[in-house]
């Protein structure tokens, strides 16, 4: 892109010394090979833009690819209209070899975005709404490529008035940020919409994003600007040092104060003075009644506009046309934009006073013109939409089929304008609520605007479709009853969705199909209630209704979710819930994929889940990639985060770190397009455990705080305690075994997690266990080993569970010098984890026999346990996990060489010691401090000192000198038998 910084007075860059610098040393960071990513802030006019072309046309300089675009005021729900153009600008010099090695998959949607990359693109893969992170990362590979070759520079103009698409994938890309791309972008905070001020602000909390804000000129740079007027002091005390009004009331001939009429502000205009209103008014009076006709419709046309479009939407002939075109740039009102017959207006605040002038009457004859035109060009759906939705009267039908194909087009990858032209639809259908379209562009919009997070809207949208409804309705009702508790719950509002199930169902007749499937929803919202007994017990009811009415669809859901609500128990409904699991799953297997989607989806996921708690990995992962595949296919996004977060876990516990990670991202980044707080803290903390398991802790930490903070808003969701268990559990594994704890404890409402389902306490019962054991509190780690032995007893189909007990145990018993019984329990554990399939764990396990082997001076045998460890580690990708076990080795071949022959001679005369207690002996002996000892043995601090105590008392000695010189023979030994 060529960029070269305008050269007359009224462009020149004044003052920003100090912004220039900076974002001249974020240029050279990123020619270095950094991503930088800067927002400039200020008022209207303040200069936000000319300091954007000052560092576009540096970069260029520099030998950057630079591309620009810009939000704008009047075209906000065109979809990645703020984006289009610098992407066009960018993305043109990705090689059509590029695109092939990309794949199909990345093609499609770049070729969905930007026309002059759809030669050869197949149809997208997917149309999930969800999914529109797939775009966002196939725009991130492009860029990349680009960058590649050049550094790159992105400029953003006036984010305030992107479009909520743009945004989006503004937001992926700074959490996204490749080498050697910098993106700047200007905005007026004022006028930023709160949800989009809060991704900004986030992003520059986190120091993804370096702020700007621009500040009045001083009067010296004022004076500079205008050329040391003599009325300077007079301009720059009404303007404030804004350097736009500054020019504008330059302009003017005669500066005045604006007369009564002129005080109330049009729309869009009211943080401009009155006296640049004023002198904006006398510039355009001053033009041609044609130049100020072509103007108008310029506006009309978009930013920049195209001069044929212009005319046409003027009624203007070419004749007329051009010497009003010739008049409009002389004013300086336009200016070329660099595009081949396209003009840009001098600033958007220019662009509005011309908009206001035209009057509401002209503006929506306008736009009916600018709709036909655009028709004639074949223009896409969502550009005439935006026309169409500000001139159609109520019954156009032809308007009202163009909106709803725009919204179905949009859906996929830009929800937000979907939503607005269903919404736009809805107000122009004929014959009032009666219309039969009503209900399903209701339902349409109501998910639209559920895909951008809008849950509350969403709600309020089914509410009213609700209520539209007739009475005699009751199939359709109970539809749109269920789809609003469901709203409720995922807002974490159980009680609201209570409310609403329990009036749905005092209405509804007993034993119907349609009543069954309302229970359904409220066994989801008895679980969120902790109430697991009652909502099995309602599945159960369901079941019955279903298998009374010969509905084998609705008595396959209900099994699913009997399976998925008795795995949250132990004893016979657990054995229950695995036999309805067994029927379930094999049940959804004899049918074909259009017998499953759309109605038994939620079955699938039921299924899938209860796959993962019953330790049945292999087919959770298989059913996984079912119905992620046709969630896909029919466009179906409830279920697909939740699916693609069961299957990470699957992997994760089957020791596929790897793949875990790409699926875990994924769930994340659909959760944060839902803009969904429970779902983002349940993918969160997930994606916190397998980084933790990759050995990533700093990341699997901050992401376990985020969840964390975002789980605290919704505390009655489903799985509110998921976050606060990984992540303490993510702790100990890091050492820091008092927070890991305290975090573990309060998960669950009080210290028996009796807020979590019991059947999935053992496992993070079992790093409890480890940082107690840390800390010394064996006591304490006895209980919680206890606790979960209990469980364990309880759940014998569980090997994973049973594989917890004997690892807790085994780590109790090491601490009480136990070691051969230590050894067994270790040893039990790693069968019962190889049983399970989850080779991590049985790695861990492993580690630990290795520890009490060591105790126990089997120093072969330990290392051949630390060598399985460390090469299941290894494999699974565990980096952390891996050096804990060369960690482990290290030690124990220090422990070996560090003896002196002196010291195992006299130990070994002190007689009635047990290994442990020998080993610790030695090394007091050879001087070695309790966290070497520990460190070495494996122990904890306070274990050593414990150990101590006892052996002072066993020795009749009173310190360690007294100890090692007993040892080492330089006085009596005591008697043995105290």
């Amino acid at each position: 892109m060529s960029v070269t910084p305008p050269e007359d007075d009224a462009h020149k860059l004044v003052g920003r010394i100090r912004e220039m610098h900076t974002l001249s040393e974020a240029l050279a960071a990123t020619e270095r090979g950094e991503s930088v990513m800067v927002m400039v802030t200020g008022e209207p006019g303040i200069g936000k833009t000319r300091l954007l072309e000052e560092v576009c046309a540096q970069a260029v300089r520099l030998g950057f690819e630079v591309g620009r675009g810009r939000g704008t005021e009047l075209e906000r729900e065109i979809p990645h209209g703020a984006l289009i153009e610098a992407l066009n600008q960018t993305l043109r010099l990705v090689r059509h070899e590029d695109l092939d090695a990309f794949g199909a998959d990345v093609r499609s949607e770049l070729g969905m975005l930007l026309p002059t990359l759809a030669d050869g693109a197949a149809p997208l893969t997917t149309r999930l709404e969800v999914e529109r992170y797939r775009l966002h990362r196939a725009v991130c590979m492009a860029l990349d490529r680009v960058a590649a070759r050049r550094p790159l520079l992105v400029a953003i103009d006036d984010v305030h008035w992107a479009d909520h698409a743009s945004i989006e994938l503004i937001a992926h890309l700074i959490r996204h940020r490749g080498p050697r791309v910098m993106l700047v972008m200007t905005q007026r905070p004022h006028q930023t919409p709160a949800a989009q001020a809060v991704v900004l602000a986030r992003a520059t909390r986190d120091g993804a994003l370096i702020s700007l804000e621009l500040g009045p000129l001083t009067r010296r740079e004022a004076a500079d600007l205008l050329s040391d007027r003599p009325d300077m002091a007079d301009l720059y005390r009404e303007c404030g040092g804004n350097p736009f009004y500054l020019q504008e009331l330059a302009r003017a001939s005669v500066r005045f104060e604006a007369p009564a009429a002129q005080q109330t502000a049009p729309p869009g205009s009211a943080d401009v003075p009155a006296a640049v209103r004023a002198a904006l008014e006398q510039e355009l009076r001053a033009l041609s009644s044609t130049s100020r006709q072509l103007l108008q419709a310029g506006v009309i046309a978009g930013e920049p506009f195209e001069l044929k479009l212009a005319a046409e939407i003027a009624e203007l002939d070419e004749a007329m046309a051009w010497p009003a075109v010739d008049e409009s740039v002389e004013s300086g009102l336009v200016r070329d934009s660099g595009i081949p017959g396209h003009l840009v207006f001098r600033h958007p605040i220019v662009r509005r006073a011309i908009y206001d002038q035209a009057g509401p009457q002209w503006q929506r004859s306008a736009h009916r013109r600018a709709a036909v035109a655009l028709a004639r060009r074949g223009a896409a759906l969502g550009v005439r939409a935006h026309h169409v939705a500000q001139c159609a009267d109520i019954g156009d039908e032809p308007a009202i089929a163009l909106l709803i194909a725009a919204g179905t087009e949009a859906a996929p990858r830009a929800p937000m304008a979907a939503a607005q032209w269903f919404r736009a639809a809805l107000a122009l259908l004929p014959g009032g609520v009666a219309d039969e379209r009503r209900p399903s562009l209701s339902l349409a919009l109501a998910e639209a605007l559920a895909a951008t997070g809008r849950l509350g809207e969403s709600g309020t949208v089914l509410r009213q479709a609700l209520d539209l409804l007739p009475s005699d309705a009751v199939a359709a009702r109970g539809r749109f009853t269920a789809l609003i508790a469901r709203i409720e719950q995922e807002l974490g509002n159980a009680v609201e969705a209570r409310r609403l199930l329990t009036a749905a169902l005092a209405n509804a007749a007993p034993g119907t199909v349609e009543t069954a499937a309302l229970q359904l929803v409220l066994a989801k919202n008895q679980v969120m209630m902790r109430d697991w007994g009652e909502a099995a017990r309602t599945a159960t009811d369901v079941r019955v209704v279903a298998r009374r009415n010969n509905d084998r669809r609705l008595y396959l859901i209900a099994t699913a979710t009997s399976a998925y609500l008795g795995q949250m128990q132990c004893g016979a409904p657990l054995v229950e819930a695995l036999a309805d699991l067994d029927e379930a799953a094999a049940a959804l297997d004899a049918l074909t994929d259009s017998e499953v989607a759309p109605t038994l989806l939620d079955g699938l996921t039921n299924v899938v889940y209860a796959e993962v708690c019953f330790e049945r990995w292999d087919s959770a992962i298989v059913h996984g990639d079912r119905g992620i595949r046709l969630c896909r296919s029919i466009g179906h996004g409830t279920h697909l985060a939740e699916i693609m977060h069961l299957q990470s876990a699957a992997l994760m516990l089957r020791g596929r770190l790897g793949e875990a990670l790409r699926t875990i991202d994924a769930a994340v980044e659909t959760a944060l397009l839902l803009d969904n707080d429970p779902l983002v803290a349940l993918t969160g903390a997930t994606r916190c455990w397998v980084l933790g398991l990759l050995g990533r802790t700093n990341d699997a930490l901050a992401a376990g705080m985020h969840s964390i903070e975002l789980g605290g808003r919704t505390p009655q969701a489903i799985y509110a305690w998921h976050a606060r268990l990984i992540y303490g559990s993510t702790l100990v594994d890091a050492g820091q075994w008092r927070r890991g704890r305290r975090e573990i404890v309060t998960a669950g409402g009080d210290a028996a997690l009796s807020g979590v389902y019991p059947s999935i306490l053992p496992h993070f019962y079992r790093f409890l266990v480890d940082a107690e054991l840390a800390l010394g509190l064996l006591d304490a780690a006895e209980e919680t080993t206890s606790r979960i032995e209990a469980i364990a007893d309880k759940t014998p189909v569980l090997h994973m569970r049973i594989g917890d007990a004997h690892y807790a145990r085994s780590g109790v018993l090491l601490a009480r010098d136990e070691v051969s019984a230590a050894l067994r329990s270790a040893q039990c554990a790693v069968t019962e984890y190889e049983t399970s399939g989850t080779r991590v764990d049985a790695a861990r396990a492993r580690l630990l026999a290795g520890k009490a082997l060591v105790g126990a001076g089997e120093m072969t045998a330990a290392r051949r346990e630390f060598d399985a460890a460390l090469a299941t580690f290894e494999l699974c990708g565990a980096a952390g996990l891996a050096e804990r076990a060369r960690r482990a080795m290290r030690k124990m071949d220090r422990g070996a060489t560090g003896r002196s022959s002196r010291s195992h001679a006299a130990v070994g005369e002190l007689g009635d010691l047990t290994a442990r207690q020998t080993e610790i002996v030695r090394r007091v002996v050879s001087g070695h401090t309790n966290r070497r000892i520990s460190e070495e043995l494996f122990l904890s601090e306070k274990s050593v000192e414990a150990h101590l105590t006892r052996l002072f008392a066993k020795l009749g000695v009173s310190s360690r000198a007294e100890l090692a010189a007993v040892a080492a023979g330089l006085r009596h030994r005591p008697r043995l038998d105290r």
